[in-house]
């Protein structure tokens, strides 16, 4: 039976064409609230946004719809062009390889400076963080809006009531000129129900690599995730921004979480670091803009889950699904990463440094710590958490997205036993194909770097 109950995804999608649509609907140009890119795709978009667009701008300066001053001028040979589709709801973000690795890296980090410059656009300095952690804690992505960028894991801010998704290099440049996408398919919602209390040594991650190993890789194509439950609404917006993080990783369209006072509280954060942000961010969340599910809502497929059976997990290589409890492995290991946009947030790097408080990394570890942005970044360095990490024995790098690209500050080689708190371990994800890569929880990743070998992290908790 149809009935009026919407998901919180399609009341967004509704909001942003102006009528109320259903899953499955085909919308045939659907408008996008913001934009963001990396130094990875920008560099190329940007290029190619000149190249591609080039007639396009050549017509506008010629007829009589555009008004003196709307066509600007960049770059060598005084190509002309039009601005972006609107500058304020755009932003670069270099995080993927920076410091820069190379100089080809170096010059495109420049080229986006340079438009950024011209265009009016925002543009994060190296070591501000990685983009999907940034544009949650600046403000700059709301709830309620509909957020695209070149990149998968875009799904992130799915944890404070967006619907993000990752999009092509192509997509993405005409999304730069026209604020819109195209042929863009109302997804289906996949519902998880999450109910109980986390066990000590049990987390966010821990319950996300539990319903990967469930559904598998291919488990929610094409759908949304939308996590709920009591379990859901007492998490943290750190353990909330792990589980949208990845929900790709099951072929999902993107992971999402309604909106709560947990959230308020987030924005209330982000007004009080950003005051001129206060009059923006406040009428949002006074005018529905933080819209939920009906209750009557439909869906496509649902899974209920205790979270106080779930313990802490390990996924194997080479696969994000291939998981098993932490307490049957003891694989040994010779590098240890705790970063990544999944699992280096204020929360994670607490309950890492609570097990390696006092302790030593094995001699035969590389522990790498990375903290997600600049933010979190200082505040562990004024709370004295990064001083445990070092006395410890860890190298501990600017926010970036590290040795996860694989490019760069921890490169794997032949051979190596890496566990990481990222999000995916396929080969040759963080350098060799020949290295096997593991995941895991921030609890688990210290514990383990610890002992030398995969471990559980619940002992420490009981002592």
């Amino acid at each position: 039976m149809v009935t009026n109950q919407q998901t919180i995804v399609e009341k967004i999608v509704s909001r942003a064409v102006g009528r109320q649509v259903r899953a499955g609907e085909h919308i045939d140009v659907l408008p996008i609230d913001k934009l963001y890119f990396n130094e990875v795709i920008a560099p190329p978009a940007i290029i190619n946004f000149q190249n591609d667009f080039q007639s396009v701008f050549a017509d506008a300066a010629s007829n009589s719809r555009k008004k003196p001053g709307e066509i600007s001028v960049w770059g060598e040979g005084g190509k002309t062009k039009l601005k972006v589709f609107d500058p304020s709801r755009v932003c670069f973000i270099p995080d993927h390889t920076v410091p820069s690795c190379s100089v080809k890296v170096a010059q495109g980090v420049n080229l986006m400076k340079q438009f950024a410059a011209d265009q009016g656009i925002k543009m994060f300095k190296e070591g501000d963080g990685i983009e999907h952690t940034v544009v949650t804690e600046e403000g700059f992505v709301r709830p309620g809006e509909v957020v695209v960028a070149t990149d998968s894991h875009t799904d992130t801010v799915g944890a404070i009531g967006a619907l993000g998704f990752g999009i092509g290099t192509t997509e993405a440049e005409y999304a730069l000129a026209t604020g819109e996408i195209y042929d863009f398919f109302v997804p289906e919602t996949y519902k998880f129900e999450i109910s109980g209390d986390f066990h000590p040594g049990v987390s966010a991650k821990d319950l996300i690599l539990t319903i990967l190993g469930t559904v598998k890789e291919g488990g929610c194509s094409k759908k949304v995730a939308e996590y709920s439950g009591d379990t859901i609404r007492k998490m943290g917006m750190d353990g909330r921004f792990t589980m949208c993080n990845m929900s790709v990783e099951m072929s999902a369209r993107t992971g999402i979480v309604n909106p709560d006072k947990v959230t308020s509280e987030f924005v209330r954060d982000t007004i009080e670091r950003h005051p001129e942000l206060s009059q923006e961010l406040s009428s949002r969340m006074e005018t529905g803009s933080m819209v939920r599910s009906d209750d009557g809502a439909s869906y496509a497929s649902d899974m209920d889950l205790d979270a106080g059976e779930i313990e802490p997990q390990v996924a194997l290589p080479h696969s994000p699904a291939n998981t098993k409890p932490a307490s049957e492995l003891s694989d040994e290991l010779n590098v240890v990463f705790i970063g990544s946009c999944t699992n280096a947030r204020h929360s994670d790097l607490v309950e890492a440094a609570r097990i390696i408080k006092g302790k030593k990394v094995n001699q035969n570890v590389n522990l790498l710590v990375i903290p997600t942005s600049r933010l979190v970044y200082n505040w562990a360095m004024d709370q004295g958490i990064l001083k445990i990490f070092a006395d410890a024995g860890a190298n501990i790098e600017s926010s970036n997205c590290g040795p996860c690209f694989g490019k760069h500050m921890g490169v794997l080689s032949p051979g190596d036993r890496c566990l990481s708190t990222s999000n995916r371990n396929y080969k040759g994800r963080m350098g060799s194909p020949e290295a096997n890569i593991y995941l895991s929880s921030p609890a688990t990743a210290a514990a383990s770097a610890i002992e030398g070998k995969i471990a559980d992290p619940r002992r420490y908790y009981a002592a």
